[in-house]
């Protein structure tokens, strides 16, 4: 899986947008410069990318890397004192992460069987 078909897939699945339609490209590089309205959308893209040391939106990513990256958002959403909106968001990012390997893991099984 590439970064752009994962972040394709969290954007349909998720429940909130992270690139609100707009070209990949362009939104991660405003992303990089830390330039995008959505900080939270901002955070997750720049997090997977650097997580996974992609050097392009047509890099691969894995689940372990996308984890890492994500990691200290993800604690800091789980700190005592965090937004429960935000909690909710990172919950979800979470599920729906690990749903877009789980999905890819079938599918290559699936070309091993045909």
């Amino acid at each position: 899986m590439t970064y752009a078909e994962l972040i394709q897939f969290l954007d349909t699945h998720l429940g909130y947008t992270l690139t609100s339609g707009r070209d990949l490209d362009a939104l991660l590089a405003e992303a990089k410069a830390g330039k995008m309205e959505d900080p939270l959308a901002q955070e997750i893209l720049v997090a997977i990318y650097s997580g996974n040391a992609c050097d392009g939106i047509a890099a691969p990513v894995d689940r372990a890397r996308s984890f890492d990256g994500l990691a200290a958002l993800r604690l800091r959403s789980q700190a005592d004192d965090s937004d429960p909106a935000l909690f909710r968001k990172v919950l979800k990012l979470s599920e729906t992460l690990d749903r877009a390997f789980d999905e890819e893991v079938i599918r290559q099984k699936a070309a091993q069987t045909h």
